[in-house]
């Protein structure tokens, strides 16, 4: 906090008004780099709109910045205080600015509502996945793959209504609770 108060001219305790831990600082500095960094687009689609998105969010992940949730990463997962933290004062603007652009969408017929919470799950998910455990890189392919495959998930039909594919009818000899038996068994396990 000495070096964060002595490049803003301004005293420790000064701060420590505003920001009770270096960790609630870093937390409202990252949720406003996001919100300078990546912008809302309208293209008109949800897959313009979420391509471009998500590209913003590529380039907005530096070195610095990946190491900087590598670190809240492991400090949530430590801590119960830290991880709501992390949730309410930075994960929640940046699932508010990605769920604007997909109620948007939902606006024009193209995710329904139900399925854009959905995808704010997906999207997020898949990303820290690839940042925290290295399985890929964060990069305009993952991007470019992401918002297709959520943009082309699922059809709309005029009027809101989405499709609903129903189950195949129930083969012989099936065990009680797979998909395909009419035992009731498998409603229970969906509701």
């Amino acid at each position: 906090m000495e070096a964060i108060a002595a490049r803003a001219r301004v005293s420790k305790e000064t701060l420590y008004r505003w920001w009770h831990s270096k960790t609630e600082l870093l937390l409202d500095a990252l949720a406003e780099r996001g919100q300078q960094t990546i912008p809302l687009p309208d293209t008109g689609t949800l897959r313009g709109d979420l391509r471009a998105f998500l590209r913003a969010t590529v380039d907005s992940a530096d070195a610095t910045t990946v190491r900087l949730l590598h670190h809240l990463a492991a400090a949530a997962a430590s801590d119960q205080s830290v991880a709501r933290q992390i949730r309410d004062r930075f994960l929640a603007t940046r699932r508010a600015a990605l769920g604007q652009l997909l109620h948007r969408a939902a606006a024009r017929d193209e995710i329904t509502s139900t399925d854009a919470g959905l995808a704010i799950d997906l999207i997020y998910g898949s990303m820290w996945y690839r940042l925290i455990f290295r399985t890929g890189p964060l990069d305009y392919t993952w991007a470019d793959q992401v918002a297709t495959a959520i943009a082309s998930c699922r059809p709309a039909i005029p009027g809101g209504s989405h499709t609903n594919p129903q189950r195949p009818p129930a083969g012989p000899g099936l065990p009680p609770g797979t998909p395909n038996d009419q035992s009731g068994a498998h409603q229970a396990a969906d509701r």
